[in-house]
């Protein structure tokens, strides 16, 4: 079972590094296993053909991206903090995986087909997770009442797969950490109340 997880793993690695460099549609099932070092034959053992492998992929990367996070957030306390963490390893996470990020962000998503996919559907533990954040933060008073948070969950996606995207275009030139604090002071004046995030500062000082 560990060895074919092993060569599972290998064959996703590989159809990252070709889809990333030849996009979906010139990519082939040959290429990817000549990089995998296995025979085409048993990548179908494990994948129905090339478009359920590249739909794959996020699914075997969300998993990742959960535990990491998961990881990530063991230790912080109040939801702010939380939340500055999730924005901090979202850009973290895609500026050490470029490649993967060019595959999902220009094409995946960019796929009418996405959106019917297993892959689709893996994001929500992710994506759930930011949602658990802001109950919380409401819970501790920081967060206003009123706030919608699932219009605050896609706000703060939003921001973040642009921010990802627009990095990709401009051929990662630049530092994609860089405005992580500005993202996070943005959605902070944006859903807390003044006298909660007043309190806030003061702890962080």
């Amino acid at each position: 079972m560990v060895k074919k997880n092993i060569k599972r793993q290998l064959i996703i690695q590989a159809a990252i590094e070709v889809f990333s460099k030849n996009n979906f549609q010139n990519s082939s099932i040959a290429e990817i296993a000549k990089r995998a070092n296995v025979a085409e034959g048993t990548i179908y053992q494990y994948f129905k053909n090339k478009e359920d492998l590249f739909f794959s992929i996020p699914v075997e990367k969300t998993k990742e991206v959960c535990r990491e996070l998961e990881l990530h957030l063991q230790g912080i306390n109040g939801a702010l903090n939380k939340i500055r963490k999730f924005i901090w390893y979202y850009l973290f996470f895609f500026k050490i995986n470029p490649e993967y990020a060019k595959t999902l962000m220009l094409e995946m998503r960019v796929s009418k087909n996405f959106i019917k996919t297993k892959a689709y559907k893996s994001f929500r533990p992710f994506t759930n997770k930011i949602l658990e954040i802001i109950e919380e933060g409401q819970r501790e008073g920081i967060i206003r009442k009123d706030v919608n948070i699932y219009i605050t969950r896609q706000l703060i996606l939003g921001i973040l797969e642009h921010i990802v995207t627009r990095w990709l275009l401009k051929g990662g030139k630049y530092n994609l950490m860089e405005h992580c604090n500005e993202v996070s002071e943005l959605v902070f004046y944006g859903i807390t109340n003044s006298k909660g995030l007043h309190r806030w500062r003061m702890v962080q000082k």
